[in-house]
């Protein structure tokens, strides 16, 4: 099976430039031309440009990379060498971002087929390289190095538990069982939990996971959860969060919310990250960009109370006073008081 550059390009997150530079100073020669000249590239291609991605991880230059791949013996050749430096690429993911729990675990079972004398197959170095590029996306250096402090020694233990909270979700699904249900609610909390740890308790890095894990479909891939999946856990937890209004709402306020509060779920997580990418840029609460988001966020606030006014300010209270309703909720107090500032300037000081 040959790749055309377009393709690889594409697979990986790379620019075509990237690897017609790389083949040019003789970094990365494909296999194989087509008869029209274009390039093409085998298993044993995507193996050595997986290498070369891994050691440029690890701040080497590309003459560095080069005369390390090329410096012949069994140093870095064969299965190996190979295997050495997919070590050395779990250990940096380990070093600079936990949220690629799944990368890491797919990297791991790489290595293992390596140290077998077993050689991954092309798909499974796909799936690694467009993994590789998914958190310089979302993250600024500074949060990668937040995500990838260690939080305990049970990293292998939490893994294990993340991918059986996976299948289970999986399951779940697959058997229509319905969000509400005590089962799913318990997945959904343990599932936030474990996200907002690797965050370091910090809700606007859980948003930031949130938003990578939704539009990666590498990441799908890597941990068996697809968009279906992460609406599911959304839904489930905002039957959890509703449960948990009980306290601060009469029997009718909460026939109220059961009516209208979960149907506002699939709004708010990209809502918030708007609203987040517009504080941490500094924009004015009564500018155009933060105008519109207000009014999107006071006509969502005011829709899970089914449009009651006296009901959505005791839900105001509530979540500014009961800690469990704010933990996982993406909405931390910088951000609360920033839409809240921006919702007096509309003339509705409705907070979150």
């Amino acid at each position: 099976m040959f790749l055309k550059i377009g393709e690889l390009a594409r697979r990986t997150g790379l620019t075509v430039r990237a690897l017609r530079h790389y083949d040019d100073i003789g970094l990365l020669a494909p296999s194989e031309r087509s008869d029209g000249g274009y390039r093409l590239y085998d298993r044993k291609d995507v193996a050595r440009l997986y290498r070369i991605q891994a050691l440029r991880r690890l701040d080497l230059s590309l003459a560095e990379i080069q005369r390390l791949l090329d410096g012949g013996g069994n140093q870095t050749g064969g299965n190996s060498g190979l295997a050495d430096i997919v070590a050395q690429q779990v250990a940096q993911l380990e070093r600079e971002i936990r949220q690629a729990s799944a990368l890491r675990m797919h990297l791991l079972a790489m290595q293992g087929q390596l140290q077998a004398s077993e050689e991954p197959g092309l798909d499974d170095w796909l799936l690694a390289l467009e993994s590789m590029v998914a958190g310089a996306k979302y993250f600024s250096d500074d949060e990668l190095r937040t995500l990838a402090t260690p939080r305990n020694e049970a990293s292998v233990a939490i893994a294990l538990e993340r991918a059986a909270l996976a299948a289970s979700l999986r399951e779940l699904v697959a058997a229509d069982t319905s969000p509400e249900s005590a089962q799913a609610q318990a997945l959904a909390r343990r599932w936030i939990a474990m996200l907002l740890d690797e965050a370091g308790g910090d809700e606007g890095l859980l948003i930031k996971l949130y938003t990578m894990h939704w539009n990666e479909p590498s990441l799908h891939a890597l941990t068996g959860v697809d968009r279906t999946g992460i609406r599911y856990i959304s839904h489930a937890m905002a039957y959890a969060r509703l449960q948990l209004y009980a306290p601060h709402c009469d029997a009718d306020d909460m026939a109220t919310l059961r009516r209208h509060y979960v149907a506002q779920t699939d709004a708010w997580p990209p809502l918030i990250a708007d609203v987040r990418q517009q504080m941490l840029a500094g924009a004015p609460v009564d500018g155009a960009a933060m105008r519109a988001l207000a009014l999107r966020w006071q006509a969502l606030s005011l829709a899970k109370a089914g449009g009651d006014a006296a009901l959505h300010a005791r839900l105001q209270d509530a979540f500014r006073n009961d800690p469990a309703l704010r933990a996982g909720s993406g909405i931390d107090a910088p951000l609360a008081a920033y839409v809240g500032q921006a919702m007096a300037r509309l003339g509705h000081p409705l907070s979150p």
